[in-house]
């Protein structure tokens, strides 16, 4: 695997996974009869910033290996979780193959 494509995709698994526990921290902070305020929106900007970063460090994975823009753009933004899975599907597959 190119260093490049290496890191992004470094990148894009702890962003996501930042993300994902901001949505944790959210989800269980809520579920206090009166929430803190400012914990609700600190973890509300971070899962908003995480997933933001995420897709970009993916767009950046998807013009680094030469795959379409547009396409690949729609199925990450618009279908967070499936696109940036079935992307990293591709790129480790890719990897495995070139490996052999």
């Amino acid at each position: 695997m190119k260093p490049q494509v290496k890191s992004g995709l470094e990148y894009a698994v702890i962003t996501l996974l930042v993300a994902g526990l901001c949505m944790w921290q959210l989800l269980a902070a809520t579920q206090d009869d009166e929430p803190p305020a400012a914990k609700v929106v600190l973890m509300g900007m971070g899962l908003l910033v995480a997933g933001a970063m995420h897709c970009v460090f993916m767009m950046q994975l998807v013009r680094r290996t030469g795959r379409s823009f547009w396409p690949w753009f729609v199925g990450i933004v618009i279908f967070m979780p499936i696109g940036s899975a079935v992307l990293l599907a591709l790129l480790l597959g890719d990897t495995d193959s070139a490996d052999t």
